[in-house]
């Protein structure tokens, strides 16, 4: 693993910066510094947030990186409609939503500025994702040893007691979950959420599947989603299947089909190794109806709480209720936010709309476009990682910001094109 890192970053760079450097530094500083944090306005922002504008920096004056003149214009267009929904809020209050924050807009509207980035040259598809699934590869061992640990004494959840409160993320999120036998749930060790490395987890295999293939990695990375005990993974996974089984013709059904074989084998093997994992996951299919659970507070209250919203207040489909507003309606039920239905409360349908065509408008290969589903429902609905930069900036860099060309078409251009 560690060959394969200094491979990646040659000796000699004169100072500058190439797609493929900025490509590791930013998932490293996404996976490896996520829960970092320092304090901003009394809030915990993450350390990857500065650390990645930084290489952004970096890769611009480098001219690895350049902007995107379509999805900066959409990006404007969503600044537009952000204002006014923040203007809106201030000459209209609503009761049900009693505040509007200017820090928030301004906040959210830098994080999704990473989107207007792209590569100024392509890369080679097969060379950017052989960088992201080594850096997801590290996270994968790690979850697999800190699960592995709890047997034999060694219980490092949370980084709690070795660094500082104040410099980490880890109060915003459950970073140790435990089991009904005790155990805990693996997060990757440096992941803020067990349902978060699950999710990555699903991205590596996505990847092995359309790239690589190497039955070791596919394993590892199996494994680590199994140990992460978390549904989201596999409902990040199942979209791929999805995609692949209906868009791609019939190679994407083969591959669907494998990715599907590949999943029953892992899981028959892990319930034969521990059969405790696979029945609690298993188990986390009832969630949707019990109040309180994380299944039901994640895919059932973000819709609960934008009905109340709405009839309270219909004009707010086209207006928003402000920004920062979404996380303290009055109503009287706990909730959580996925990314579409907070933004869609806080700025409205146009919004909403304006935020999809900037995360979906870009140049794609086949195999990346075959990724796109997952990687929206990963960023749309696994999670709230619409103001959460590790997790936005990673997907992004996979999704949007990376040109790259299609490796499976330079053999015929070599034997058209002489030399």
């Amino acid at each position: 693993m560690a060959p394969a890192l200094a491979r990646a970053i040659p000796a000699r760079s004169s100072g500058r910066l190439n797609a493929r450097q900025f490509t590791l530094l930013t998932m490293l500083a996404c996976l490896l510094l996520q829960r970092f944090a320092i304090p901003v306005a009394d809030l915990p922002m993450s350390l990857a947030t500065p650390v990645c504008y930084v290489l952004v920096f970096w890769g611009l004056i480098s001219g690895a990186l350049s902007v995107d003149r379509q999805r900066l214009g959409l990006m404007l267009g969503l600044c537009a409609v952000a204002g006014m929904a923040f203007a809106f809020q201030v000459d209209m209050p609503l009761a049900i939503a009693p505040r509007a924050s200017m820090f928030s807009l301004i906040y959210w509207l830098a994080l999704t500025g990473f989107a207007i980035l792209t590569f100024q040259h392509r890369l080679s598809e097969t060379e950017f994702f052989r960088v992201i699934n080594l850096c997801l590869l590290i996270v994968a061992v790690a979850g697999i040893l800190q699960y592995s640990g709890q047997f034999v004494g060694l219980s490092v959840f949370s980084f709690s007691g070795f660094v500082p409160d104040s410099l980490l993320i880890e109060s915003l999120y459950a970073v140790a979950v435990p089991m009904a036998n005790g155990t805990l749930r693996s997060n990757g060790f440096f992941l803020v959420e067990p349902s978060t490395y699950s999710q990555y987890m699903a991205v590596a295999i996505i990847v092995e599947g359309l790239y690589f293939r190497r039955p070791v990695w596919l394993l590892t990375f199996f494994a680590g989603l199994l140990v992460s005990i978390s549904g989201t993974g596999w409902l990040v996974l199942g979209a791929f299947v999805v995609q692949a089984g209906l868009v791609n013709g019939r190679r994407g059904i083969l591959v669907a089909i494998g990715v599907i074989l590949a999943a029953a084998g892992a899981g028959f093997l892990a319930h034969l190794v521990a059969p405790e994992v696979v029945d609690s996951l298993l188990g986390r299919q009832a969630e949707f109806d019990m109040q309180g659970t994380s299944g039901n507070e994640r895919f059932v209250t973000p819709y609960l709480v934008l009905q109340a919203v709405l009839e309270d207040a219909p004009r707010t489909f086209f207006t928003g209720i402000g920004p920062g507003a979404a996380e303290l309606v009055l109503v009287p039920f706990k909730y959580v936010l996925n990314t579409p239905v907070k933004i869609l409360l806080e700025y409205g349908i146009f919004g909403l709309l304006f935020y999809i065509a900037l995360l979906v408008k870009a140049e794609r290969t086949r195999r990346q476009s075959a990724m796109l589903l997952p990687l929206l429902v990963m960023l749309l609905f696994a999670g709230g990682y619409q103001v959460f930069s590790p997790v936005l900036f990673s997907v992004l860099l996979m999704m949007t910001v990376a040109k790259l060309q299609d490796d499976e078409v330079l053999p015929l251009l070599r034997e058209r094109v002489p030399c």
